[in-house]
């Protein structure tokens, strides 16, 4: 294991090794995409930061963000994310599609040991454009098909004793953000917080039409050091009373409380909030981390009616990471997780960009 930690933090050094003097940097950059949970054993892939101007515009950088992984419980996903700044950043779209075959196992209180499939496909669009300074105003739009499949006898159970249906419907919404980083990819001394209001209504293929609204604020102050960054975000999502069980919120990485794995712990409303500090080492690339989450589930899985998960409570993360500034002058950043859970899980992530 020591090995491995050690040759996780050397990989990026051998192969993308650059004078720190230079103010000059690739565009283009690939790096290894390992993972390790206990939901989906060990991940395997690749994960490549591609940097590019929109226009000749004075915009952010815009960033092309393309991985894929397979895991050891013969588990996939493969996903392309674009974020395109336009017009001085007073023009922003973001584009993600996401193609992935899940095999979920994981030992349930009420149903045992719980093996089940999702093969999922989604499609995002976010449009947001400058109404005023640094205040964004605009709309997200989705497409999402995903089915469900029992690989035991447990797992159809769980599908079954919580509702879970297939899925092949569209979304439309609203989203309003105020955002003063100048690095869109390191920021500090900066505020981020933004709005949206998500709904599936059945006309666009929702058996009931459902809705959410999520609020995301982070904050990113300077740190004892110059060059030291102290991140904390807020986060919430609420969703409608006829949110099916793929519409409901989840702790997981890509929301909030990272070491828990995406559908396994889910409720109608979640609120949660996580600090991270990140420590920059003297003249070299690296940066050093530590972090802690808080979040709450309340609800149930079909709020006051119907079945219920029972997941509701307090959960926790901590950890420690590693940075290695992948893209130094923008700021994108390889990052090295290592996580403990207050349900006693243990996991670490390799994977490119801040986790907020």
């Amino acid at each position: 294991m020591k090995k491995l930690l050690l040759s996780l933090l050397i990989i990026p050094t051998l192969v993308f090794s650059q004078s720190d003097t230079t103010k000059t940097e690739k565009a283009f950059r690939i790096v290894p995409l390992i993972t390790s949970t206990p939901l989906m054993g060990w991940g395997f892939g690749v994960s490549s930061s591609f940097l590019y101007d929109g226009d000749e515009s004075s915009a952010s950088k815009s960033q092309l963000l393309v991985e894929g992984q397979y895991t050891t419980t013969k588990s996939y996903n493969a996903l392309a994310r674009n974020n395109l700044w336009l017009k001085d950043n007073s023009f922003l779209s973001s584009t993600q599609v996401v193609f992935s075959s899940i095999n979920n196992e994981f030992s349930d209180k009420t149903y045992g040991d719980v093996e089940y499939n999702i093969n999922t496909v989604i499609v995002t669009e976010l449009l947001m454009f400058r109404v005023a300074n640094q205040i964004y105003l605009g709309t997200p739009l989705s497409y999402k098909r995903l089915e469900y499949k029992p690989n035991n006898q447990s797992g159809e159970d769980f599908i079954t004793g919580n509702g879970i249906t297939d899925e092949n419907s569209a979304g439309i919404g609203v989203a309003v953000s105020y955002d003063t980083r100048k690095n869109k990819y390191f920021p500090s001394k900066a505020a981020w917080i933004t709005a949206r209001v998500n709904t599936n209504p059945n006309w666009l293929g929702a058996d009931n039409s459902y809705g959410a609204l999520i609020v995301d604020a982070r904050y990113y102050a300077k740190g004892f050091k110059d060059n030291d960054v102290w991140a904390s975000q807020f986060y919430g999502h609420y969703s409608s009373d006829k949110a099916p069980d793929n519409g409901l919120p989840t702790l997981s990485g890509k929301t909030q409380l990272r070491g828990y794995p995406a559908g396994q712990f889910k409720a109608k409303y979640q609120t949660g909030a996580q600090t991270e500090y990140r420590y920059t080492i003297n003249n070299t690339r690296f940066r050093a981390v530590a972090f802690f989450g808080l979040a709450n589930l309340s609800g149930g899985s079909y709020g006051f009616e119907g079945n219920s998960r029972d997941d509701d409570g307090w959960y926790t993360c901590e950890g420690l990471g590693v940075r290695y500034m992948l893209q130094q002058v923008t700021g994108v950043d390889l990052r090295l997780d290592f996580v403990h859970t207050s349900k006693g899980d243990i996991s670490f992530y390799l994977k490119v960009n801040q986790a907020f």
